[in-house]
């Protein structure tokens, strides 16, 4: 295939998540040798965030949440702005030729955990870091589908990265609710079948809650996807968070969370209580990478601004 007509067949797969401006900013960085174009991103996102003073105003809040002197707090704004290129650039694979490039740049911590709670296995994350640590995992050796979308790889990608990026992923859209019940329903089957989930639990236009979580800063809801899941099946549930150490991305999956007990209320409390703590602890060591609780502030905390979905520019 033609450089001009790969490039045609890339912007006309653009995910939606990316705006206009910013897929074609990643495409022409894509060409440059890694890590340049992630690199330039990130510097152009600060830069942004002079222009667009929203973004900026958006991350000294968040820092004001976290820090107490001025300087900190700016330190800590630019960092968010720095990292949410970082995530664009790294969510687009910017520059990354090959699975094996790829896997020099991932860690996965916490295998163990998937090992003892053995298969049919609900992995829950959260939008308090790097993008698609499902592909972390998958590159890691373990199969796992993801229950979110909408979206694809592009087709301009080498076809090991499509491979990698398209298996990993069970494509729904998000806010149609028939669509939403019926990937629940085939992520049922799935586990059913001894297969392993992964479902976000957090993020986007958060409606209907099961429960909120009070962390430093901001309180998220919790959508109720993944109890649903966990009721029917009897699934174990494993939180996975990831963040970025460097430019390499480290996913953790972390201890299940307690068994279901016969009391409903005591049972959505008891898993209430292990994610504060995860989530608390996550962003008191990582609260530049929260780019969701930042730039997102109504899909996580009511008095926050701003109601547009999660996006990557």
């Amino acid at each position: 295939m033609s450089p001009p007509r790969i490039l045609r067949v890339a912007w006309v797969a653009r995910p939606k998540v990316y705006p206009p401006r910013t897929w074609a900013l990643i495409l022409a960085l894509d060409r440059l040798p890694w890590p340049l174009g992630e690199e330039l991103l990130v510097t152009l996102f600060i830069a942004r965030a002079f222009v667009r003073i929203e973004r900026l105003r958006q991350a000294l809040a968040w820092a004001s949440t976290q820090r107490t002197t001025r300087i900190g707090r700016w330190r800590l704004a630019l960092a968010v702005c720095a990292m949410h290129g970082r995530f664009v650039a790294r969510s687009a694979l910017t520059g990354i030729r090959d699975v094996a490039a790829l896997r020099r740049l991932v860690c996965l911590r916490g295998a163990e955990h998937l090992a003892t709670s053995g298969s049919g296995l609900i992995l829950l994350g959260f939008h308090l870091g790097p993008t698609s640590p499902h592909q972390v995992l998958r590159i890691a050796g373990h199969r796992v589908t993801w229950i979110g979308g909408p979206g694809s790889a592009p087709e301009a990608w080498p076809r090991e990265l499509r491979h990698i990026c398209e298996s990993a992923r069970e494509t729904t859209t998000r806010l149609h609710q028939p669509s939403w019940l019926r990937a629940l329903y085939h992520a049922r089957r799935l586990l059913m079948n001894g297969g392993n989930v992964f479902i976000t639990a957090d993020g986007g236009r958060v409606t209907t809650t099961a429960f909120e979580v009070p962390v430093p800063g901001a309180t998220v809801g919790v959508r109720g996807g993944w109890l649903f899941l966990r009721e029917i099946t009897g699934a174990p549930v494993l939180p996975v968070l990831s963040h970025m150490e460097g430019r390499t991305h480290v996913v953790t999956v972390h201890p299940a969370l307690p068994p279901r007990c016969a009391d409903p209320v005591r049972d959505l409390e008891n898993c209430r209580e292990r994610i504060t703590a995860l989530l608390s602890d996550h962003i008191r060591r990582f609260p530049e990478q929260c780019y969701g609780l930042a730039f997102n502030p109504q899909a996580y905390a009511p008095t926050g601004a701003g109601s547009e979905e999660l996006t990557y520019g």
